[in-house]
């Protein structure tokens, strides 16, 4: 069984409308003028920030970066007991939920059923067909009475590819498509579990998000997140990353990965895909991190990446529109390719 793991960060959920560190405030501020009746208590952030702005008459501070905002607030709550912390946790809560989009339905499923059933959007489409083949699924027609609506089941195909996922992101993207087939489809019940996720900084759904900072071992209820993340990264034939820049502030990471390593039975592949800038500052920092002889380095979107596997899944020379199953398949290829341009 060869087993693949994907590390995803801010980068890969970006594309879906996702903030990121970077931009988090400013996306936040769009939120509380279009609706300062449901997010009025943004406001009370907003003003804490202000409060804070005193620290850059000293030290160089991002006050539009979360990372930053969020590891000075845990120290102050660490030291000095304040409230000021969880208070920004709900904000971040806010935030991500509201710009998570949700997977809906078509109302009128087509002939042509296969690409319609992922989701209402082509954007949509392509995170489903990813998700799909991480979680090696097939969905089947199933037969209908006249005028009845169609009906689809979904199940595990056999495969000798275990995928599973390392995450650093707080959102919903995956467990939201899950919970979007889940209600509309038929499901085996060999899908109650349909892909291992493990959430460093913990979830918006749980509400135990944590900061990417320097506290961890005050956070007990990840450790066994952290523990299975090892086990996964100990075990993995190959690691990819997706849409993480490997920043300085992410030491903590790099002895993560390095101890990981340290267990690994049968590691053959590290690649990494991400946009760097045009210093290509994110491969530099890769670079001096990983000495590799089979670790890969593209700079790219994520979204090149979805497309180019959505295409290969729908194209005429893998699919008829007369086919009454669809299995998920292809991701190797296309991985392949991806990383060989």
């Amino acid at each position: 069984m060869e087993r693949v793991v994907y590390v995803l960060g801010a980068g890969f959920s970006a594309p879906l409308g996702l903030p990121v560190m970077s931009n988090f405030i400013l996306k936040a501020k769009d939120i509380y003028f279009s609706n300062q009746e449901d997010y009025g208590h943004f406001k009370e952030v907003f003003d804490l920030l202000n409060k804070m702005s005193v620290i850059k008459n000293f030290f160089k501070t991002d006050l539009y970066n979360i990372e930053e905002i969020l590891s000075i607030l845990e120290m102050n709550e660490y030291i000095n007991e304040s409230r000021e912390f969880e208070r920004f946790k709900k904000f971040i809560i806010d935030v991500i939920n509201y710009s998570t989009p949700e997977y809906e339905i078509m109302r009128n499923i087509p002939g042509n059923w296969h690409q319609f059933i992922l989701g209402n959007t082509d954007l949509k489409r392509k995170y489903g067909t990813f998700i799909s083949t991480l979680a090696n699924l097939k969905v089947e027609q199933i037969e209908s009475g006249y005028n009845e609506p169609r009906q689809f089941s979904w199940e595990k195909a056999s495969t000798d590819i275990e995928y599973s996922i390392v995450s650093f992101n707080y959102d919903l993207i995956i467990e939201n498509y899950f919970n979007y087939i889940n209600k509309h489809f038929i499901l085996s019940s060999e899908l109650k579990e349909p892909l291992k996720i493990s959430k460093l900084h913990g979830c918006v759904q749980k509400g135990n998000i944590v900061p990417p900072t320097w506290n961890k071992s005050s956070n007990q209820e990840l450790i066994k997140e952290w523990q299975e993340a090892w086990s996964l990264l100990k075990n993995a034939n190959q690691i990819r990353i997706l849409g993480y820049s490997l920043p300085i502030t992410d030491s903590y990471i790099k002895y993560f990965l390095k101890s990981a390593i340290l267990e690994s039975v049968h590691l053959k592949k590290l690649d990494v895909i991400t946009l760097d800038n045009d210093n290509q500052e994110t491969k530099l920092r890769y670079d001096d991190f990983i000495d590799f002889n089979y670790y890969r380095f593209r700079n790219a979107n994520i979204l090149d990446y979805l497309s180019e596997l959505y295409d290969k899944q729908f194209n005429r020379e893998t699919f008829r529109v007369t086919d009454q199953r669809v299995i998920f398949k292809h991701l190797e290829e296309i991985h392949e390719n991806f990383m060989s341009k």
